[in-house]
């Protein structure tokens, strides 16, 4: 399940949270409360339910739901309480106008090797840490990067030395990406590809 509302971006199968094309971070067990309420939306989920959903077997105050409520909050800058909504006596709902499915996939084909993109900042390069790993002398530490926001995906040039292209032509400003657009890293020829139902193969980390 992947979803778009607000600025945010939420990616169950990735289990990642993105705000702005940025990684939020969540503690597991508030990954897990919101990935709830997304799913019961636009259902409201009790607080008994959650309770024993997040800690089963286990007897805890009531404030641990709401902290990790506000945790949530915090994260997706929900200070007017418009995303997840308290309702009163009950338990929370999470409550937004607007969300919308995000169903394409995006990936890179090297060759016939397929890299599947992740929401956010995806780095090509030689370092080992990079998304995008390439063992090759003419491509630099940290030499481009993929930006994938939610259906839309840019390429920027790093200030690599050999450059990065759009068919012929070098970049020196990001550019954004359609679909089966080929492009080169130093000499490294790719594809963007997207997909409405592509299959995990090898996924950038």
């Amino acid at each position: 399940m992947r979803i778009r509302f607000a600025d945010a971006v939420f990616d169950s199968d990735l289990r990642e949270l993105s705000r702005n094309s940025q990684r939020v971070a969540l503690t597991p067990k508030a990954y897990t409360l919101l990935e709830a309420l997304i799913q019961a939306r636009p259902q409201p989920l009790s607080r008994q339910s959650l309770t024993e959903l997040l800690w089963p077997d286990t007897i805890v105050e009531q404030g641990n739901l709401h902290n990790l409520v506000s945790e949530i909050r915090q994260a997706l800058g929900d200070d007017e309480h418009a995303i997840i909504r308290t309702v009163h006596r009950f338990g929370y709902a999470f409550d937004i106008s607007g969300v919308a499915d995000v169903t394409a996939q995006f990936a890179v084909m090297i060759g016939h090797e397929e890299i599947l993109l992740r929401q956010g900042e995806n780095t090509i390069g030689r370092d080992p840490k990079d998304e995008i790993c390439l063992n090759a002398p003419e491509v630099s530490r940290h030499h481009a990067r993929l930006v994938v926001d939610g259906d839309r995906v840019t390429l920027e040039d790093l200030g690599s030395k050999n450059g990065t292209f759009l068919g012929t032509v070098r970049l020196s400003s990001p550019v954004e990406l359609r679909a089966d657009d080929e492009f080169t890293v130093g000499t490294t020829k790719m594809r963007l590809h997207m997909s409405r139902d592509l299959p995990s193969t090898k996924t950038a980390t």
